[in-house]
């Protein structure tokens, strides 16, 4: 209730900064559904490697696309270090942004790393608004609901050879959204907020 009440109006979320991170594997196996008779099996589908390379994507985005984004060295993953070098950058890129003036509205989950003492103390010098968010709420989290779940749907069946196959994909996908396609999924949030008013609190897709 009280995002929904925030201001008198949503034109703050034009100066929304959302975020998260997702594992990006070199070998995407597709499980699809499969209509078959009662005395047939269906056909057998084979189950990711539990040990495949893969990379992790770091990306922050709003209205109008991402605003910084860079993957990991394989095989590592976020820390608290990492995380407030990452906001670093990310603060050094919002200032080149010409789209992002004004009052600053940032949005991440509560992942470890994301709300260590350490990065709260870095994110207390930027003058950012942290916009306050429910534990374990993929569905309030535009990653999750929006960015990612497409990003899942278009990488289908793909093979990538290495990391810089990875970041050449990525570079595509990005370029091949419109400024209104990231700009919708941003202002999903306020449905999905009253959503969760309204099912008094329970999870939903």
């Amino acid at each position: 209730m009280s995002l929904l009440t925030y201001e008198r109006t949503t034109a703050w979320l034009d100066n929304l900064i959302t975020g998260d991170e997702k594992w990006i594997v070199y070998h995407h196996v597709v499980r699809r559904a499969q209509w078959v008779d009662k005395e047939d099996q269906p056909e057998p589908v084979a189950k990711d490697e539990t040990h495949q390379k893969k990379v992790m994507l770091s990306v922050w985005w709003g209205v109008q696309g991402p605003i910084y984004w860079e993957l990991l060295p394989e095989g590592t993953t976020i820390t608290g270090d990492v995380y407030a070098r990452q906001l670093r950058d990310l603060k050094a890129h919002v200032q080149s942004t010409p789209w992002l003036r004004g009052r600053l509205h940032f949005l991440h989950d509560n992942a470890r790393p994301h709300v260590c003492k350490q990065v709260k103390k870095e994110l207390t010098t930027f003058g950012w608004h942290i916009v306050p968010h429910a534990p374990y709420s993929p569905d309030m989290a535009p990653s999750d609901y929006w960015l990612f779940s497409d990003m899942q749907r278009v990488l289908g069946e793909t093979h990538f050879k290495n990391r810089a196959e990875v970041d050449a994909w990525l570079k595509t996908y990005f370029a091949s959204k419109q400024p209104a396609w990231y700009g919708e999924g941003i202002r999903k949030l306020p449905i999905r907020w009253q959503k969760t008013v309204d099912s008094d609190g329970e999870y939903f897709i």
